[in-house]
Order: structure tokens, then sequence, then C-alpha cells
């Protein structure tokens, strides 16, 4: 019965997209997501820790999916909204679409021009990434079924540097800036437009990757790995062959405080009443 009610408050706050300020410590809590002290006013930040597994490509024109798990939301790996609660998490699936300046570097640059990342919630663990024996394109699927957080896309191009293709070891960098797009409170939360672009301009996160060919960081499950394609300079486009972390940085809106919440909810109150003693 406690679980039931654990997921129903749960289920509430992400498809309500309920923002809720929490009375212990200033804690904001959206989405079902504690931000913490630093989420709220007047520090207004945001920085998370990803795991992150990454498809290679070998040329221009071509898409790279990833996916993972957010590890750490503001310095906390316990980051359900709901006390007591330690089974929730954050999963993605990206998108890099349409690479470029690939071919010309010789596989050690790439740039993307459009990319999409949709972060899902879920109530319960999804499983160990790194030994789901369906695979990274298990991983993924099972990702996606989960209901939708938040959906980040591109501000500018996303641009990526390293060994990343035809070699033994493979190793590289990607940074992007991004601007949420949907996520009802969530994106109103995360809408911030703090991150400087250089340009004239501000996204809402920043985004930075590290990543490697190195076993230990990979499904062991996945095709490339299996047959050794990605340690032995075969491997090729849609191939699961990079594993690393990602850190994602940028700012928040301020949340009404409690005592604003709770005079509005009497206001709201006493404007029913009144309706009813009138008619009356």
């Amino acid at each position: 019965m406690i679980n039931k009610m654990k997921k129903t408050a749960i289920a509430a706050m992400i498809s309500g997209g309920l923002m809720v300020a929490s009375m212990s410590a200033n804690a904001i809590i959206v989405g079902g997501i504690n931000f913490g002290a630093l989420g709220d006013d007047p520090s207004n930040l945001h920085f998370e820790t990803a795991t992150l597994a990454q498809t290679l490509i070998d040329g221009n024109g071509q898409t790279v999916t990833a996916y993972g798990q957010i590890t750490t939301v503001n310095g906390d790996t316990n980051y359900c909204g709901v006390a007591g609660d330690t089974n929730c998490g954050l999963y993605y699936v990206a998108t890099f679409q349409n690479s470029a300046g690939f071919t010309e570097s010789g596989g050690t640059a790439v740039s993307f021009n459009t990319a999409t990342i949709n972060i899902f919630f879920a109530a319960d663990p999804v499983g160990n990434l790194l030994t789901n024996p369906g695979g990274s394109p298990d991983n993924v699927a099972d990702i996606s079924a989960l209901p939708l957080w938040a959906t980040f896309s591109n501000h500018g191009d996303i641009t990526g540097t390293g060994t990343l293709v035809g070699a033994s070891v493979l190793s590289g960098s990607t940074a992007g800036l991004y601007d949420v797009v949907s996520g009802g409170a969530v994106g109103d939360f995360l809408n911030a437009n703090t991150v400087d672009d250089g340009v004239g301009g501000f996204a809402d996160i920043d985004i930075t990757a590290s990543f490697s060919n190195l076993r230990s960081r990979l499904n062991q499950f996945d095709t490339a790995v299996v047959n050794g394609n990605c340690f032995n300079g075969t491997a090729g486009e849609g191939d699961w062959c990079f594993g690393g972390t990602a850190d994602i940085a940028g700012g928040t809106v301020t949340v009404p405080e409690p005592a604003t919440m709770a005079l509005l909810g009497l206001g709201l109150v006493g404007m029913g009443l009144g309706r009813r003693f009138r008619r009356a």
C-alpha cells in the first residue's frame, strides 16, 4: 500500500508537472526531483553528472545515438522528491544528426547541427545498463518507454574531437549548448537562459562529455564488443563503442515561496467561500 501511494504521488508530480518549494532547507522539488538548496534562490543553479554510452560514426551525414543515467543532481546521488524514496532516477536518450567535418579531419573532429536530448523519469531503476543481455538497443528501448520528463534541443552546433574511428584505442570529447523545449513545470524551471553563447545569446544548459572504447565502460553484450570490432580498428557506423561520462550545468528559475503559495491557496478558498455565501 505504501509503495502504491508513493508511485501515485510520483505519477502526480510527473503528469501534473508539479513545482514544489519544500520547507526543508529550502530544497526545490520539481517534477519529482529534488534540486536541493542550490536550485533555490539566490543560487538558482543546477549541476548534474551522468553516464554515457554512444555509437560510433565513420563519415559525414551520419547520426550518433547516446543514452545514460543521471547519477547526481546538485551533488546528491539520492535526488528523489518523495521523502524516503531512494529508487527513482532520471535517464536520457540523445541523437546528434548530420555529422560534418568528419571526413575532412580524418576522423579527429566532427560537428552536428541538430541534436535532441529526451530525459525520462523512472520510479524504479531500469537495471544495470552495462550488463543488460539485450545490449544498448534494449537499454534505449527501455529508457524510451519511461515517462518523458523534459526535452532539450541544441543551441548552435555540437562539436567533438579525438581519435574517433579506425584505431584500437579510441577516445574523444564533445561540448555544446542546449535549450529546453518541453517539460511543463520542469521546462519552466530550467528555462533560465543563463549560459552565455558568446555571440549575444543565452542557452539553458551546457553539456561537456568525454568517452573512450575502454571495455569496462561498454555494455558487454553489444555486438561490436563481443566480436572485438570496438578494439581492433574495424568498428563502423552505429557500433556501440564509446562509454564515458557527461556534465550538465545551467540555471534555474525562482519558485514562489511556500508562504506565497499558501496565501494564494487561502485566497482561492476565500473566493470559493465568498461565492457560496453570495449564492446562499
